[in-house]
């Protein structure tokens, strides 16, 4: 496994039904959240929140500011 840095991005996933695939040296996890009730952040966490399930990536929203303002 590989080392994490100061500025990786961990993720969390919460969902009802999840497929999982490995794709060459890699594992790829697909899921359906649902529609969408609400996107907020929680201490430095994105959550996207949805009928079916959750999704938390550790992104600051200072990062996505910057992201959108360029």
């Amino acid at each position: 496994m590989n080392e994490t840095i100061e500025n990786d991005h961990a993720f969390s996933i919460e969902v009802d039904i999840v497929k999982l695939t490995d794709v060459r040296d890699r594992l790829l996890i697909e899921g359906y959240i649902g529609k969408i009730t609400d996107i907020c952040f929680v201490k430095d966490l994105l959550e996207i929140r949805g009928l079916e399930g959750n999704l938390k990536i550790n992104l600051k929203e200072k990062e996505i500011q910057k992201f959108l303002s360029s």
